[in-house]
């Protein structure tokens, strides 16, 4: 039977339509990435020996021997070359930002098999990118994120991670914030921790109960078995997260993908933090004590048609529960 849960942050309705309840094997999708890729090649950009190829940003650490790389995105969808600031009719604004990359050194070890203090530097660096561009008088918001896979909109095979500076807070964040700051001035508490509390009194989504963190299929995912990745101690900024979260963090980002890795043979995902805006200016509703940072992980299983596109409202066809107690199996 169908019905349509609604998103207690952002207020975004998904229709759940399991007309049949699909296993990992009723999804059949080419894997993400070729097997049996070399350590490194030649003909990949991001992989050593062809440094020259992109300005350096950052590596960890310095010189020939490094394992985490940071170079500005040849193709950057934001830039300081300014743009159009003004429109007749439409409203307009630069492009300015910053788009860089992240790139790990094996060329064919995939993010969610790294060794865990390799999986730790990167995102260590994660938070020392931010902490840099947070520094950036446009820069209002953030964004980190992953792409695997052509579906997943990766156009090359080594594994990099992607930020993104803006100098707006995306609708989706301004939203999400936004909604949450509305629930705490009306109950006096964070939703994202009254959310942890639901589901650890449910526990029917929970995918993995760590000390640190919670894994969960959230209630109103858009995509078949979407995992949220949430620290158990309120804290609003990803870049606030201690050594030992995140290390801990470490290991579960690299349990659930090797999770979806095995039980949909390397399907295409995007990852991506939601973390408080930069800018904490007269917008009060941008508020820490209301706001909480997570981790989303979303495989690339179905295709969106007319309906989603055109109503913005999402099908999903695997409800949250049964995609838990699927995730849960070994």
């Amino acid at each position: 039977m169908s019905e349509f849960r609604q998103d207690i942050v952002s207020k975004h309705w998904v229709l759940f339509a399991p007309n049949r309840t699909n296993r990992p094997e009723d999804f059949v999708v080419s894997p993400a990435t070729p097997h049996n890729l070399p350590s490194s090649d030649k003909t990949c950009v991001f992989c050593p020996g062809n440094e020259a190829y992109n300005q350096e940003i950052a590596s960890y650490p310095k010189g020939h021997k490094w394992q985490i790389r940071v170079i500005p995105n040849k193709f950057e969808a934001l830039g300081h070359r300014g743009g159009r600031e003004k429109s007749d009719f439409y409203i307009v604004r630069e492009g300015m930002g910053d788009h860089e990359v992240i790139i790990t050194r094996p060329h064919n070890i995939l993010t969610g098999f790294l060794e865990d203090r390799l999986m730790d530097l990167n995102l260590k660096v994660y938070q020392e990118r931010m902490r840099e561009l947070s520094n950036h008088p446009e820069v209002q918001y953030i964004h980190i994120f992953q792409n695997h896979g052509r579906d997943g909109g990766a156009s090359l095979a080594h594994p990099h991670s992607q930020v993104a500076a803006t100098p707006f807070v995306p609708e989706h964040l301004h939203d999400e914030v936004t909604g949450s700051f509305v629930y705490f001035m009306q109950n006096g508490a964070c939703v994202y921790c009254e959310m942890i509390l639901k589901e650890l009194s449910d526990r029917e989504r929970i995918v993995l109960d760590d000390k640190d963190f919670l894994v969960f299929t959230p209630f109103a995912s858009r995509v078949p078995y979407a995992l949220r990745i949430i620290p158990k101690r309120h804290h609003a900024s990803f870049i606030d997260m201690s050594d030992r979260e995140r290390f801990s963090l470490a290991r579960i980002l690299k349990t659930m993908l090797q999770k979806l890795y095995a039980k949909f043979h390397n399907p295409s995902y995007n990852y991506y933090i939601h973390t408080m805006p930069v800018s904490h200016s007269l917008l009060t509703r941008y508020d820490d004590r209301s706001y909480h940072w997570h981790l989303e992980i979303l495989p690339r299983l179905n295709i969106w048609g007319g309906f989603e596109l055109g109503s913005d409202v999402y099908v999903n066809t695997v409800v949250p529960e049964v995609a838990a107690d699927i995730l849960r199996q070994p």
